[in-house]
């Protein structure tokens, strides 16, 4: 090489390099990101060219803080990458829970949410909720489209069309069946042979139990009526005359109900055997 040659290429060498630093140019990369990220990809999610470009950190910020793709900025900045649908599945769960869908109503709260909506005043035929819903536990479920039956499943048809005539209807929809939903004493047996039993009322001074279902169906029939008895049950303290009191099967059923609701049969359970308020005066 000769002398001349020797200065010409240092030359050459010398202003590339600075050109190089002045300009900011870089060694030739390729951008993946420019090549076509798939569905759910994120943007400078493989090269370190596409971080020093700045991209991914932008990306990566907004993943931070509005959750796109299901990547955080981090993991954006990082190379992280949400798989197809993960981030929708992400919002779905934030929204309806861990659990999914909620919890399907029960029997019992959709009966008593329409007794409660449709017998009122008069024809009211339990006092809270809570009662509705300790005595329904109390009944057979039964199958829907029961008629004539002593079952909850029954009691919710009669609810329903109490809606329009409450007057002919809350009487089968409340906890007596009043012919359309069992007998009268077939529904206050029912009733006392789980609430009132030898051991719910141990400690009395007299039983408070009927021995079975047949004694007690026994002692309902042979309850008297009276010209002044009230025509149908009804849990209202403003109806006349009242079914808080006298000798009636619908006292009876009063004080059960009650002694479900407070979780009380030591207290209730004679008065749903006959004694008083509920006998006669």
């Amino acid at each position: 090489m000769t002398k001349a040659r020797f200065w010409q290429l240092f030359w050459v060498l010398t202003l590339s390099g600075g050109c190089s630093q002045v300009l900011g140019i870089e060694d030739a990369h390729v951008d993946s990101t420019l090549l076509g990220a798939g569905r759910g990809g994120v943007a400078g999610q493989s090269g370190n060219g596409a971080v020093k470009a700045g991209s991914a950190h932008a990306g990566g910020d907004e993943s931070h803080e509005h959750g796109v793709g299901g990547v955080s900025g981090s993991a954006a900045s990082n190379g992280g990458k949400a798989g197809e649908g993960e981030g929708v599945a992400a919002s779905a769960g934030a929204e309806m829970g861990e659990g999914g869908a909620p919890p399907a109503t029960s029997i019992c709260e959709s009966y008593c949410d329409a007794v409660m909506t449709n017998c009122k005043g008069k024809y009211e035929q339990y006092r809270t909720f809570n009662q509705c819903v300790e005595v329904c536990k109390r009944l057979p479920a039964g199958e829907s489209g029961d008629d004539n039956v002593n079952s909850v499943q029954c009691r919710v048809r009669q609810a329903g069309f109490a809606e329009s005539e409450p007057f002919l209807y809350c009487k089968s929809a409340g906890p007596l069946g009043a012919g359309r939903c069992g007998s009268n004493c077939l529904s206050y047996c029912s009733l006392m042979q789980s609430a009132c039993t030898p051991e719910s009322t141990d400690g009395n001074l007299e039983p408070s139990y009927f021995a079975d279902s047949q004694a007690c169906l026994a002692d309902c029939g042979a309850i008297p009526t009276h010209e002044d008895d009230p025509v149908q049950y009804s849990s209202s303290a403003t109806a006349t005359p009242s079914c808080f009191v006298g000798n009636t099967l619908y006292c009876r059923v009063y004080h059960v109900a009650a002694g479900l609701e407070q979780d009380a049969p030591t207290e209730h359970c004679p008065h749903a055997m006959g004694g008083d308020p509920c006998e006669d005066p």
